[in-house]
């Protein structure tokens, strides 16, 4: 294994040995806590392909449903998209770039700072629009050839893939005092998009003997060399409290798709670790979990307040479609962290969907500006709470802002718990309100559309 897990044990061993400290006056800062802590080994996985978000029983079990509701309904979406229809083109850019239009957008200082005024042109700063579209694309091509055969849809999923491993080299990178290095770090934010990219290429690695080219080769070696080391890279230094929850779920789950389409036992258990033991937000034992306690409205479930909480409710919302994506990624290659340590997971992902869950009667199609307190199904004060200082402020309540966001996903949580005969009461509301959800195309055009591939009824929902 990779030098990374022996220093990660070594780490571990030591603060496994510390006590836990109660938590005093309602109020804890995360970095304080000494907390005890199991160690985890890293193992071999067996992957059976295609895996990731979707098995070939994934696949069969939702073929032979089409014909049934939701997933009719489901399948209706997918292609009415506006990204799976068979003509789509990629628009690959040589370099990608997520970067804020104050500081990058005019081509100004930055850019001589940087050593990049030879890369310079007008829309690189945001060029990364490019990649969430082109990968929705590719996911929706994937999915519509698996569902219903047509290898037009392939072949156009596959050529976004090959264009973009053609001609992208990474992410934009620093020349002079930033040499190879992010030049602003919002550009670890378009790890969201690493695992959709490997997702798309791992439902179509059988096609046609696609696993077997040199296409698919340069797609594996093109995210592998360019993305890989950025996340390992960003997984090792997030351990301080600046970089929120929602940016290791990006990283995380972009190394551990690319060690399933690559086979890499070594990118899948540094993944899968650090959820379990690491040091980051992204580990669901340390600073992703702030709290978890029983459900104050007496169902007999546990509800865990998550890192974002007291930030606001729209990244609240996109760290449950990431750890569901997490999770199910790894319970296909037969690691279960749905159930991981008495399903704190889930109970994470309970209390966001109680808290963002709107009353039935404003329906699945509103403006969270037009929200009240009196539109949501559950009062605030029904869930736990416990302060808690994060990136230089103190959470004191939970975050109203963005409160009832609709993001796509919540059936993979409603699905696994289902199969699994989990009581799950607040997912399994939101769920079925949006059901069936979409994907890239149904939740606008920006970033918080296309940072999770949705169309969890088509592929997750479960009789």
């Amino acid at each position: 294994m990779k030098k990374f897990f022996s220093i990660l044990m070594a780490g571990v061993a030591m603060i496994g040995a510390s006590a836990c400290c109660e938590i005093e006056d309602g109020f804890t800062d995360i970095d304080s806590w000494p907390m005890p802590r199991p160690t985890y080994d890293p193992k071999v996985y067996t992957i059976n392909h295609p895996a990731m978000l979707h098995s070939a029983t994934d696949i069969d079990y939702t073929k032979s449903h089409l014909g049934q509701q939701p997933w009719s309904d489901a399948y209706q979406k997918l292609l009415s998209s506006g990204y799976s229809y068979n003509t789509y083109k990629a628009s690959p850019v040589k370099y990608l770039a997520r970067l804020d239009n104050g500081n990058w957008g005019d081509g100004g200082g930055r850019w001589d700072d940087a050593g990049l005024r030879d890369e310079y042109y007008p829309g690189i700063h945001n060029n990364y629009t490019n990649f969430f579209r082109d990968c929705a694309a590719a996911y929706q091509l994937g999915l519509k050839w698996q569902l219903g055969g047509d290898s037009e849809a392939a072949e156009a999923a596959i050529k976004i893939l090959e264009d973009w491993a053609a001609v992208n080299q990474g992410i934009l990178l620093g020349r002079d005092k930033w040499k190879d290095d992010v030049i602003d770090s919002n550009e670890y934010l378009i790890m969201f998009q690493i695992h959709q990219a490997a997702n798309a290429a791992e439902l179509l690695r059988n096609y046609n003997g696609w696993a077997d080219t040199e296409g698919f080769k340069s797609v594996v070696n093109w995210m592998t060399t360019h993305f890989a080391p950025f996340c390992s890279r960003f997984i090792a230094m997030n351990n301080t409290d600046h970089w929120w929850m929602n940016w290791d779920l990006a990283s995380m789950t972009a190394l551990l798709s690319m060690g399933i389409l690559s086979d890499d036992q070594d990118m899948i258990n540094e993944a899968i670790l650090h959820f379990k033991q690491g040091e980051g937000p992204g580990c669901i034992m340390r600073k992703g979990i702030i709290v978890m306690e029983d459900d104050p409205s007496g169902t007999g479930e546990k509800l865990a307040q998550g890192n974002e909480a007291g930030r606001d409710q729209g990244h609240n919302t996109l760290c449950a479609a990431m750890v569901g994506a997490f999770c199910q990624m790894a319970y296909n290659i037969g690691e279960d962290l749905f159930s991981f340590e008495n399903g704190r997971a889930i109970a994470f992902a309970q209390y966001v969907a109680k808290y963002n869950m709107v009353k039935p009667e404003i329906g699945k199609d509103y403006n969270t500006g037009s929200l009240t307190s009196a539109s949501f199904k559950y009062a605030e004060n029904s869930l736990p709470f416990k302060e808690y200082s994060y990136n230089g402020g103190t959470m004191t309540a939970i975050s109203g802002a963005g409160r009832g966001t609709i993001r796509p996903g919540w059936d993979i949580w409603a699905g696994y718990c289902k199969a699994h005969g989990v009581k799950a009461t607040y997912v399994s509301e939101i769920a079925e309100h949006f059901r069936p959800d979409g994907g890239g195309g149904h939740y606008g055009g920006n970033s918080g559309g296309f940072d999770q591939l949705g169309f969890s009824t088509l592929m997750h929902h479960r009789e």
